[in-house]
Order: structure tokens, then C-alpha cells, then sequence
């Protein structure tokens, strides 16, 4: 499935910069979170440490201004002035002044080594606080390992996973009613993050939106059940365009979101498209076909989700098409941007995906994929998720089991980052 318009002006565009030895860092993205499911910022997390990373060029400072520049596709879709960067810094990158090549303001330095500070890593993030940079806190379990670090502390970062709940609970309330953000680390279902917000935090990293909030007897709302009407309905061989030109012409979000994204400067259409029959015509049904599939399960409008749960989806499928077709894989790479796009519609629905899987027109090998069994499919969406949660380690296993080149893939992922940010700030 051929889904690659032409880069907007302005917009991150498609392809690498092999003349420079950063394309092939390995970086991932993880969202933050409000109580509201809003985005409020993205961790970048990086193979190696940014020291480590820089530290193999002669000017480390151009080199992490690179290496950050190339991971700013890692931002997300439409990331507005206040979204926050937060990444993490050592001791020696802090008196190295690494995060000086970071834009100031909404720069969120993360530090980890709490434990007994001394006066010269004080003294170093004083200054950058002067200088409009801020800091987070990174394990915080007690007030009396950070010492003075905690007064220039803008967000205090605990980890709920791997703490009882009663921990959790002392460390809220050694921090006190006013102070730094306090932000849940780790938070994976939707109990935790409930839980979190009833202890008084306010910010959110985790994978807990998603998980399905599964609750018996739900089925698929009206609206759900005419999305999925509509996608078998462009998925028949036989179908009647003028019937389907219609349908979509009703869906007042649908063609919107279409005839906007037509006519945009990414695609560059000699004339404006004012109708799907004129859509069609213009641009043939084939490739028409292909946006409708990504905006059918990119509905902006589900109640109570985040436009993560989009935006993840299609990343997910786009890291996967194009890392089959570089590396001829024997496996369909239509199928595989497929199961990416398909890959959350539990946690967009609610629902089991075994029950969503029964009204999808795809194959059985896909829908087994879905519903977690193992297959050559899974494996590759096993590989994205590696990526997601900066699993490394797995993520070795899954490129050598493929039989994948891991520069390629690192550049594939790179590649479907830039591509998923243009579609979601063409496609408003």
C-alpha cells in the first residue's frame, strides 16, 4: 500500500541524510500526558546515552544539536509552543553544558542522579535554570535524597510500577500540596492511571492509553459500526464508486478531513478538489482509496481518547511498510501497514480486538496478528512496539530474527516519524 504524498513545505519530509553519521541513532518517543489524556510533552529516549551518542565526534555540541534537530520528528503530530522536550542528562553531560544545543523554554532536562548532589552539578543546573531551561527530577522516593536539587525542581518523577502503593502515596505526600509538577512514570493500565490521578498527580508516561477499558456487554457505537461499514464497503471488488462517493459525502468528518488533506500544499493538485466524485476523478480511486483507509481509523473525534492512540497507529503501520519494501520482505507490506493501522483499534473502541477482528475484510494470518497470536505478522508489530518502549534489547532479537540491517531500520523508523507528523499536521 503506497501511502507517501509529497512533504509539505515546512514540514518534515521523507528520506536520510546519509552523509552524516546521526540518521542512524537510535531514538525513540514516549507522550505525556494531563489528566485529560492531552499531550503535554515527549520524553526523547535515546540507544546510548547523549554523551555516549556525541561523544564519538570531535564537536560534541554540533553533534547533539544534529542528533536532537534529527529526533525532533520524534515530536508528534502538530507539537504546539508549550509541548515540553524532555531528555536525560548525566552528571558529566550536565558540566558539559550538552543541553545548551536545546532550545531554552520548553526544554525539560531530566536528571536522574539524585542521590547526594554536589555543589558543582548544583551550581551547573542553577545556572540553567536561570537561563530558562527545566529541570525534572528523575526516581524520586524521598525528600531527603534530593536535598537542594528539590527547590529547583519543576516536575518530580515517580515511578508507580515498581513501588507499592503505599510508597507511592508517602512520596506524594512528602512533596506537599504545592511545588513541582508531579509526574506517574510507568503508568501501564487504566486503574494505575485513575489511581495516580486520585493521589494528586497531574502529568502521565506510560502505555495505559493503549489498553482497552473493557467493560461487559459495550458493543460498537453507531458511529463505529458505519466506520467499519464503510471500510468493507471500499474494500469489494465489485463496489459502486457513485454509491461510495456518496456514503463518504455524508460523513461530514470524513470528507472534511479528506477534501482538506487533497487540498493541501503536500499534494499539489492544479485545481481544487470540492467533491469526492471530483476527488476520484483527479487523483483515480486506487490511490484515493489508500487516504480513506487512514482516515477511517484516524477519527479525531473518538470520545475520551487521545489522538496518541492515531497517531500511534499509523507510525506503527508506516515503520512497517516501508522497512518490508527496503528489505524485500516476504511478507506483503500492505498487510503489514494493515495490522500497524489496525494494531489499537481495541483501545480506540473499547472492545476486545477479538470481537472487532470478525468485521474486518482482511486475512486470517492478520487478524491472528491482532489478537496477539504468533505469527511472521506479529513479529513485526512486536518489532514497533521495541521502538516505543525503547526496548533495545529485544529490539536486537527482532531485527536479527527478521533478518533486517539495523541501519535500515533505524532509518525506516525515522522515516515513518517525519511521514506521520506531516499527515496529522496536513490532515487537521
Amino acid at each position: 500500500m503506497k501511502t507517501t504524498p509529497p512533504p509539505a513545505e515546512g514540514t518534515p519530509g521523507s528520506g536520510f541524510d546519509e552523509d552524516h553519521p546521526y540518521a542512524t541513532a537510535l531514538v525513540a518517543r514516549q507522550p505525556i500526558f494531563d489528566t485529560r489524556k492531552r499531550v503535554r510533552g515527549y520524553e526523547l529516549l535515546f540507544r546510548d546515552s547523549m554523551e555516549s551518542v556525541c561523544a564519538r565526534f570531535a564537536d560534541q555540541c554540533q553533534a547533539t544539536m544534529r542528533v536532537i534537530a534529527d529526533a525532533y520528528v520524534c515530536l508528534g503530530p502538530g507539537m504546539s509552543g508549550d509541548t515540553k522536550i524532555m531528555v536525560n542528562f548525566s552528571r558529566s553531560g550536565i558540566l558539559d553544558q550538552l543541553p545548551y544545543a536545546l532550545p531554552p523554554g520548553r526544554t525539560v532536562i531530566d536528571f536522574g542522579e539524585c542521590s547526594r548532589p554536589d555543589a558543582e552539578v548544583i551550581a551547573a543546573l542553577r545556572k540553567l535554570k536561570s537561563d530558562g531551561y527545566l529541570l525534572s527530577l528523575d526516581g524520586f522516593r524521598a525528600v531527603g535524597e534530593c536535598g537542594p536539587l528539590l527547590s529547583l525542581a519543576d516536575i518530580v518523577k515517580v515511578d508507580v510500577l515498581d513501588q507499592t502503593r503505599e510508597d507511592v502515596a508517602a512520596a506524594v505526600d512528602a512533596l506537599g500540596g504545592e511545588g513541582p509538577v508531579l509526574l506517574a512514570k510507568k503508568v501501564e493500565t487504566a486503574e494505575l492511571f485513575k489511581m495516580c490521578k486520585a493521589m494528586g498527580f497531574t502529568w502521565f508516561q506510560g502505555f495505559f492509553f493503549q489498553r482497552p477499558e473493557l467493560v461487559a456487554g459495550r458493543k460498537l457505537s453507531s458511529n463505529q459500526q458505519s466506520r467499519l461499514k464503510l471500510f468493507r464497503l471500499i474494500e469489494r471488488e465489485d463496489m459502486d464508486i457513485e454509491k461510495v462517493a456518496e456514503i463518504i459525502q455524508a460523513d461530514v468528518s470524513i470528507s472534511f478531513r479528506l477534501l482538506s488533506l487533497l487540498n493541501s500544499a503536500a499534494f499539489g493538485l492544479p485545481q481544487k478538489v470540492d467533491s469526492i466524485e471530483r476527488a476520484i476523478m483527479m487523483l483515480g480511486w486506487k490511490s484515493l482509496r489508500n487516504w480513506l483507509r487512514v482516515i477511517i481509523f484516524t477519527d479525531p473525534t473518538l470520545r475520551g481518547k487521545t489522538r496518541e492512540l492515531s497517531s500511534t497507529s499509523v507510525l506503527r503501520g508506516r515503520f512497517m511498510e516501508t522497512a518490508a519494501e527496503v528489505h524485500h520482505a516476504p511478507v506483503s507490506s500492505s498487510t503489514l501497514f494493515f495490522l500497524g493501522l489496525f494494531s489499537l483499534l481495541d483501545a480506540m473502541f473499547d472492545l476486545p480486538m477479538r470481537e472487532i477482528v470478525t468485521s474486518l475484510p482482511v486475512e486470517e494470518e492478520l487478524k491472528e496478528a491482532l489478537c496477539g497470536e504468533h505469527n511472521t505478522h506479529a513479529a513485526w508489530l512486536e518489532l514497533t512496539k521495541c521502538f516505543e518502549s525503547a526496548d533495545w534489547r529485544r529490539l536486537d532479537a527482532f531485527v536479527e530474527d527478521l533478518g533486517l540491517d539495523p541501519a535500515l531500520v533505524a532509518k525506516c523508523y525515522h522515516e515513518a516519524l517525519a511521514w506521520t507528523n506531516s499527515f496529522f499536521l496536513l490532515n487537521i
